[in-house]
């Protein structure tokens, strides 16, 4: 049985080797490169292979294919069983990778490719292809040629450090869980939302698994999540994620954890997103579609999450003040958080006293942090302000005829937070952006200055909104670059 074995990994070896051919190339400790294109191709070449992209599926011919088939019939028990037996990395292979995530995090990209890959064909020759100490680097790597542009390479070396832990720790391992975020970041930078999406559900399916939905360990992965699910405005699946972590973080870990607090802040900031969509959205006559990145992800929780309810945001954001006050005593810089926070809420939601009678106890609070109390009241606050994106690119236009486009706006906001009076200082071009910003401050929510008892108005609060344009542009919207300044006279 093991000759059969030892036959089966031979021949599964072979088929993986006919899908990857490996050219003889020159290496990183012969010649150092300086040219990142050229450091790519190597890369590419070296390491992976014709470039593959994540997903995509490989016409085998049969032969190779039955030979790979026969291959996890026989000879993969016995393959992961080697691989299984990991060596301890090696102290210098091991500093060298440090080195390289050092200067990852320093956006030295090409530098840190050059030591990681040295150090990986250094643990291989110790080693084999699919040692465990392998992993660290690769994900470095891959983080590395990421950073330079090279997303097919960056995939690659994931997708290399994904397979080695899964043959040495099992398929739903949830040590892979980490690559498995890098990747979907890299394909939301890509805009590829939806592949982007299942990642992030994967992740979560393998945590889900390996820990069941009740686990405190479960925690991080209904945040991260969640998160994503918020940052794609999938309000509803993202309340259900948070409302059960809040569950479960009230049923396993402390009152004060940060993990519930965190919670229950989100629970409240779905609500809050529900009423004020944190993107410009348009009039039905303007035409198109509400801009932003929600895509349709949908969650499916057991039971359906509550819709729009203020009382509920709420109960979660006076949860939080109470844990707080319990935990400091009543006093400091938390519990004035807290309950600036939900003061906030009042305003945006138009509680107006009893935002007031907040405010008059954060200011209270804040009386030995002068500072840090004039930077909260002393000027009005945006709370939501919802600019538009740039005009779309046309059609057939080169990235040379892009211009830079400015609006300059004075408004003025009164003692409720509202935005009473709007004048349009300077506009280039003219008329492109102007109902657009001007509809979305009319929506706009500010916490007014305060003077310790009273909300002021003030006027003459300076917007300026800066925008890439093309002449031909007309409808669709893309990024945003927005600078607010404030400036002027506060009157009660």
């Amino acid at each position: 049985m093991n000759s059969e074995r030892t036959r089966a990994t031979v021949r599964y070896k072979h088929a993986l080797t006919a899908l990857r051919p490996k050219p003889t190339l020159r290496s990183p400790r012969q010649s150092t490169f300086t040219d990142e294109t050229a450091l790519r191709q190597w890369h590419r070449n070296r390491r992976f292979g014709a470039p593959l992209s994540p997903g995509v599926r490989i016409p085998l011919s049969q032969p190779l294919a039955a030979m790979l088939c026969l291959g996890c019939m026989l000879g993969v028990t016995g393959t992961a069983a080697s691989a299984a037996q990991s060596t301890a990395p090696d102290a210098d292979s091991q500093q060298a990778v440090e080195e390289a995530a050092a200067r990852v995090e320093l956006s030295e990209y090409v530098e840190a490719i050059n030591v990681v890959e040295a150090a990986i064909e250094d643990i291989e020759q110790r080693t084999n292809r699919y040692d465990l100490s392998l992993v660290r680097p690769l994900v470095v790597l891959g983080d590395a040629l990421g950073g330079v542009g090279d997303t097919e390479g960056a995939f690659g070396a994931y997708d290399r450090a994904l397979h080695i832990a899964r043959v040495n720790r099992g398929l739903h391992h949830p040590s892979q869980v980490p690559i498995v975020y890098r990747e979907a970041r890299l394909l939301a930078k890509l805009d590829r939302w939806k592949a982007a999406n299942n990642r992030h559900e994967y992740a979560y399916t393998i945590l889900l698994r390996s820990y069941g939905g009740d686990s405190p360990q479960l925690l991080p992965g209904l945040f991260a999540l969640a998160d994503w699910y918020m940052s794609n405005y999938n309000i509803f699946s993202a309340r259900a994620l948070y409302e059960h972590a809040t569950s479960v973080a009230t049923k396993h870990l402390r009152r004060d954890h940060p993990a519930k607090i965190r919670a229950l802040r989100s629970v409240a900031a779905t609500y809050r997103n529900e009423r004020f969509p944190p993107f410009y959205t348009r009039r039905r006559d303007e035409g198109g579609s509400t801009v932003g990145s929600y895509a349709g992800f949908q969650y499916r929780p057991t039971n359906n999450p509550s819709v729009n309810s203020f009382a509920k945001g709420e109960r979660a954001l006076i949860e939080v003040i109470n844990i707080v006050q319990e935990r400091d005593g009543g006093v400091g810089e938390d519990v004035a958080k807290a309950m600036l926070e939900l003061a906030d809420w009042f305003t945006m939601f138009e509680k107006h006293a009893r935002a007031t009678s907040l405010y008059r106890r954060v200011w209270e609070l804040l009386q030995s942090k002068p500072d840090l109390r004039d930077r909260t009241f002393a000027h009005p606050t945006p709370l939501y302000l919802a600019l538009p994106n740039d005009p779309s690119k046309p059609d057939g236009a080169d990235e040379d005829e892009a211009q830079e486009g400015m609006i300059e706006l004075s408004v003025d906001i009164d003692p409720r937070g509202f935005v009473s009076h709007i004048d349009t200082l300077h506009s280039e071009p003219k008329d492109l952006m102007d109902f657009k910003v001007r509809r979305a401050l009319k929506r706009a929510r500010y916490r007014p200055a305060f003077d310790g008892l009273n909300p002021l108005a003030t006027e003459d609060v300076r917007i300026k909104h800066s925008f890439v344009y093309y002449r031909s542009a007309h409808v669709r919207h893309g990024g945003i670059e927005t600078s607010v300044a404030h400036r002027g006279q506060t009157r009660p």
